[in-house]
This record gives C-alpha cells, sequence and structure tokens, in this order.
C-alpha cells in the first residue's frame, strides 16, 4: 500500500507580485498530482497549507479543483488537514476545504475534532489516517489534549500534523509540541509546516516532514540544494515504511554576491553562469565592498535581467567610505530627516525628491514605476 505524502503547497502564492511565481506553484502541485497518477497511489495525504491563504482566490481553488478531481477520476483519495494559512481569521467563517469535501466531495477533511479520522481497506486490512487541524501556540494545551485522545487501532495508522516541532523551530512562539509529545502507535507520523524534509526514524515509526515542493522563502534555499523539493513516497507494505523521495524540477533560487569594487566583472559571470539555465533563476543579491551611487548601481545590476526571471537586493552590506555625523534639527520632520540624511551622502535634490516620494507612497500601485525611474530604468 503506498500513497503519496505532499504538503505546504500554497496554491494562489505569488511571491514578488509575479505571475510566472504563481504558475509554478500550480505547475508544481499538478507534477505532484501527475507523480500520484503514475505511480498508482492508494492515497495522496497533504499535511496543511493546501492554499497560501485562508480566502484563496478563484484561480487558486480552480487549479485545486482540476487537480483533486484528476485524481477522483482514478479513484485516489486526498486526504488533508488545514494549516495555519488555511485558517479562516475570522469567527463564523469556514475553511475552504470544507467546500472542497462537502459540497464537491473532492477531499476527506480531518480536522481532528468532529471527523478525527479517515478509514480505507486494502487488501482485507484497515489502514486509518488520524490528523488534527493546526493549533495555534496560545492553545496549546488544547492541542496536546486532543493527541492524547488519538487510538491507533487499524492494521497500518498514519498521523498527519502541520505544526511546529520545537527541535525544527525552536523559537519561541514558533513550535507547540515535541517529538515526546507524539502518541505512540503510530506507523507513519506525517508533518506539514516546516518547509524543508526532514525524515527521522523514532521509536514506533516513520516522523518525515514533507517540505514545501517549491521555493516559497529564500531561507529555503540551502535546504532545497542538499534536499531538493517534492514529495514522499510511502510504501506500508512492510513491517516498518518505506519512504522514498519523488524530486520535482523547479525554478532555481540562488543567493549571489557582487562586490561594488568590482562589479562588472561579478555581474559579467552571473551572466555567464546563469545564461543556459532552463528555467529562469530568482536570484537573491548581497551588495559587499563600499557604497556607490545608486543610479550607477541600478543600471549595472539591471543587466541580470538578461538571466533572471526576478532579482532582487537581499541584502546591503556595502559600507561608506567615511563616516559623517549628521546633525538633525530639534522639531524636524520624518520627511526633513531624511532629506538631511541623504543630502549628507551626496544624493542630489531631484534624487532626494524621489526617494521621499516613494517611501510616502509605499502602497501605491504606482510605487514599482516610482522605483524604475529612480533606478534608470524607466522606458517612457
Amino acid at each position: 500500500m503506498q500513497f503519496l505524502h505532499i504538503s505546504d503547497t500554497h496554491l494562489g502564492n505569488r511571491r514578488y507580485n509575479l505571475e510566472s511565481r504563481e504558475n509554478d506553484i500550480y505547475n508544481t502541485f499538478n507534477e505532484l498530482i501527475d507523480t500520484a497518477v503514475r505511480e498508482h497511489v492508494t492515497a495522496v495525504v497533504h499535511t496543511g497549507d493546501l492554499f497560501d491563504e485562508y480566502k484563496p482566490s478563484n484561480t487558486a481553488i480552480m487549479q485545486c479543483i482540476r487537480g483533486l478531481k484528476k485524481l477522483k477520476e482514478k479513484n485516489i483519495p486526498f486526504i488533508a488537514i488545514p494549516g495555519d494559512h488555511d485558517t479562516p481569521k475570522k469567527k463564523g467563517e469556514i475553511y475552504t476545504h470544507r467546500i472542497l469535501s462537502e459540497s464537491l466531495e473532492l477531499m476527506h477533511l480531518i480536522t481532528g475534532d468532529e471527523i478525527k479520522f479517515y478509514e480505507m481497506n486494502y487488501n482485507g486490512d484497515t489502514i486509518k489516517f488520524f490528523g488534527i487541524k493546526h493549533i495555534p501556540t496560545v492553545a496549546k494545551q488544547k492541542l496536546l489534549d486532543t493527541l492524547s485522545t488519538l487510538k491507533p487501532d487499524g492494521k497500518k495508522n498514519v498521523l498527519m500534523l502541520h505544526q511546529g516541532l520545537r527541535d525544527k523551530l525552536p523559537y519561541d512562539g514558533a513550535w507547540q509540541i515535541e517529538e515526546g509529545n507524539l502518541p505512540k502507535g503510530f506507523d507513519y507520523y506525517a508533518l506539514g509546516h516546516f518547509h524543508t524534509r526532514f525524515i527521522e526514524h523514532i521509536s514506533s515509526g516513520v516522523l518525515a516532514i514533507a517540505g514545501s515542493p517549491d521555493i516559497i522563502r529564500e531561507e529555503e534555499i540551502e535546504g532545497y540544494k542538499n534536499l531538493g523539493k517534492g514529495a514522499y513516497l510511502v510504501d506500508l507494505s512492510g513491517d516498518q515504511p518505506n519512504v522514498g523521495k519523488i524530486n520535482l524540477e523547479i525554478r532555481p533560487q540562488e543567493v549571489i554576491s557582487i562586490n561594488t569594487s568590482r562589479i562588472d566583472s561579478d555581474i559579467d559571470n552571473i551572466l555567464k553562469k546563469y545564461e543556459n539555465y532552463k528555467l529562469k533563476p530568482i536570484l537573491h543579491v548581497i551588495l559587499e565592498g563600499e557604497k556607490i551611487e545608486r543610479n550607477k548601481l541600478f543600471q549595472k545590476i539591471s543587466n541580470l535581467n538578461k538571466i533572471a526571471e526576478y532579482y532582487r537586493i537581499f541584502k546591503d552590506n556595502t559600507e561608506e567610505g567615511e563616516k559623517t555625523k549628521i546633525k538633525v534639527p530639534t522639531g524636524s520632520t520624518i520627511n526633513q530627516i531624511i532629506k538631511n540624511y541623504l543630502q549628507a551622502r551626496g544624493y542630489s535634490d531631484n534624487e532626494i525628491n524621489s526617494i521621499i516620494e516613494i517611501i510616502n507612497n509605499y502602497n501605491s500601485d504606482e510605487i514599482e514605476n516610482m522605483i524604475k525611474k529612480f533606478g534608470g530604468m524607466d522606458e517612457n
């Protein structure tokens, strides 16, 4: 009996406001659906954050329905628990999962309260999938109480959770349970929430974090390089679960450094490295060296558009050649303080006015055009 463990698909995520990134997310989801069909799995298990927002866009819902219909046509049940991104933020609102399960019958939803498990029969044996929806840190005791009520009584038993594990997210407020809180007797502990893959054999079975199948945030890049992205193909036929990796080919992302003292050669090397990539990468740039004139910097760095789907200055570690003391007049407005600061660093009046305009209109629809104009990339 094989099932596909996937998680944190974040359908509808539109990182950097790019349509191409939103489509990347749909493509990885559709690849996982095709993988489930190709591998003739008995079920697909999703451990939370199916959608990026609790009120997903129509496009995200449509993409999800198309994928789940493919599974239903092949009699492959889709078993899911809601993650924190799926959780309604207002009282009285419902999970989108309930529309997919109760109205469209495309999903088997498990929440841990009114629905504690999904049961299926495989070659005469009972396979039980238990699950609990994401429970926030403030209600940690409720989570522990619910975990203590779960009784694995099938021939094979799977527990689905979308929670922070202390070993993986050891920050205040980020974790809700420790490994020792997991109830005994389950063959496979399917976890979501953490975006980097992880597998561990524990006393009674296997604990596996499927991770997100695409890179949602830049801090996932190192894990992607070491462990890949995709899903787990889990075989429960033997005494112990056999877990295999399904790796997907996704749009690459890299953190790169550019030193302003050799900016031309650094950019040339980057262009050569990525010019033949099948999928244009997302580049997160760390600037090093001394600060240089912003117009000059933006004009040179804009050459990355030739090979990158998108680039951004991730960190600016450049330093001033000489430190300058700035006097701030008493009673100054925020704009006047910014103006004094920029004047002391040699910015022209036009540049200063542009920067202040950008700051004051950061949430305007015109902000992208303002930044392009400031960076000398205005096509008009």
